[in-house]
């Protein structure tokens, strides 16, 4: 930066920046890239986003736990991080054509856009620990984690898998409750996947 002396009718002498702004071309600026750095909504702690992953998506200064996905959970959980993602070819639809403030395959389609899942529960296949495992988890994220028919069935064929694979099985919930959308084939499932969980403890 230059500068230079200035001397007013009143003797007093101050310095002047000589020369206007900056320079830089906004094309040669440096930029932080998303996702680098993490906040805690607790404490405002900044932190890298890899030694907060790595901390399990713990603050590691008030010890805040950070809502996780279900795609996290499955990198935390098995081994290595590896698995297969089942049954997402199973998709919800609108059979009782509902309409609150959005269309239902409306609300459906924002909640696909915004989040990158296909429903509020993912299936996934891997081992912990050389024990092979089925979790259904699911994304609070996608309409508040509600349970609609599509949920209901992926946990049931989550657990057919577990039974046919003879692998352990683990639900991660982060329910909001039924997807009052669908109505009474939301509050079916309840007893589907209750009778489902007494197969599995039968096999």
């Amino acid at each position: 930066m230059e500068y230079e002396l200035e001397e007013p009718e009143n003797n007093k002498k101050w310095w002047k920046r000589a020369k206007k702004g900056v320079e830089t071309p906004t094309n040669s600026k440096m930029e932080t890239p998303d996702g680098i750095w993490h906040q805690c909504k607790k404490c405002k702690t900044t932190m890298l986003s890899k030694n907060h992953a790595e901390n399990l998506f713990v603050c590691s200064k008030c010890g805040y736990n950070d809502r996780l996905s279900s795609e996290q959970y499955f990198q935390i959980l098995f081994d290595e991080g590896q698995y297969d993602v089942f049954f997402e070819n199973i998709l919800p639809t609108d059979k009782l054509n509902f309409v609150d403030e959005l269309p239902y395959p409306k609300r459906l389609e924002k909640a696909q856009a915004t989040t990158g899942l296909t429903e509020a529960l993912k299936v996934g296949k891997g081992t912990i620990q050389g024990i092979p495992l089925v979790i259904a988890c699911m994304d609070f994220s996608f309409i508040g984690g509600s349970m609609g028919s599509v949920v209901g069935e992926r946990i049931s064929k989550g657990i057919d898998e577990a039974i046919r694979s003879k692998s352990a099985f683990m639900i991660i919930s982060k329910s909001g409750g039924a997807r009052m959308m669908e109505s009474a084939f939301s509050l079916m499932q309840m007893a589907k996947t209750s009778a489902k969980l007494t197969q599995l403890a039968e096999a």
